[in-house]
């Protein structure tokens, strides 16, 4: 369930946050499908190895098919691109149809360079993989966008249903290496297993524990107008706390609430835009229960 809308009235005379599409982020999902694009086609492709979500799809029907990796790439990434259209923020559209562009494109590319690693060793390729495609992901997520396929599909189950982010990518790479077992042997399934955790390890550790939520706690002068855009823009509910300094004894207004790791960056963003002088604490939320988050199952 999400906040459709902010409480009425609440945002009436207040300053407003905007979207802006930042050349720095788009900068950073163009640098993380350049290097998915070179952990797929020069270190895993050659020896038989593949990715997580639709790219890692793309890679398998490649093997069976023989046709190009790019192409069932893109194929894959339309009609999810467009069913998650307007479930999605627009900016977070945009950046990733930059992503899947170019991650497409990048594809394309390296489809046809000749150059041998020397990656005998199936390790040693797994842990080099994995690593390339977790530091080009965490850091197109980490730029408020992402290369398409699966990402895409996290976030709107994410938003729609409150199912992790972690959760998402889990069951879908799953199921990717059980499709594996069955069309190559289980050497290679266990490989690719490795480079799948080492690939989440990393994208963990650049884009802030993705499997995580986060709690947050701000205090500013500018609660209200903070508090408007919160609900607003990221269809997240938050809380007003009340506090006092203790050095200076003055009451401050405090807002606490609770995001997915994909939309910590766009919350700093919010405060830091409308109060530069807000105080934030963020910590770990290891498991969070309620609206748009996890429901409380039959267990509770």
């Amino acid at each position: 369930m999400r906040i459709s809308k902010p409480v009425e009235g609440m945002t009436s005379g207040l300053r407003r946050f905007r979207e802006r599409i930042s050349f720095k982020d788009i900068l950073g999902i163009l640098l993380g499908a350049l290097i998915i694009a070179v952990a797929i086609q020069l270190v895993l492709v050659p020896v038989h190895m593949t990715t997580g979500g639709a790219s890692g799809i793309s890679i398998i029907l490649n093997f069976l098919t023989g046709i190009d990796i790019w192409i069932f790439y893109i194929a894959l990434n339309i009609p999810i691109f467009v069913v998650s259209y307007k479930f999605i923020s627009k900016r977070f559209s945009f950046y990733s149809l930059i992503g899947i562009s170019a991650l497409t494109f990048f594809l394309r590319i390296f489809e046809n360079v000749q150059f041998d690693l020397g990656l005998d060793n199936l390790l040693l390729a797994a842990i080099l993989g994995g690593v390339f495609t977790g530091l080009g992901t965490g850091i197109a997520l980490r730029s408020k966008g992402s290369s398409g396929g699966l990402h895409i599909i996290a976030v709107l189950i994410n938003n729609l249903w409150g199912y992790s982010f972690g959760s998402v990518i889990f069951l879908v790479n799953l199921t990717i290496l059980c499709v594996l077992l069955i069309t190559s042997n289980l050497e290679l399934t266990l490989f690719n297993a490795i480079s799948f955790f080492i690939s989440g390890q990393v994208v963990d550790k650049v884009q802030m524990g993705a499997n995580m939520s986060k709690s947050a706690l701000i205090i500013s002068e500018k609660c209200d107008e903070i508090a408007a855009e919160i609900l607003d823009k990221m269809h997240r509910g938050c809380t007003y706390l009340s506090g006092r300094g203790a050095y200076t004894g003055e009451n401050r207004g405090i807002i606490m609430v609770i995001v997915n790791s994909t939309q910590l960056p766009h919350l700093k963003e919010i405060v830091f835009q409308i109060d530069p002088n807000a105080f934030i604490t963020i910590s770990e939320a290891t498991e969070v229960f309620g609206s748009g988050f996890k429901v409380s199952g039959p267990e509770f």
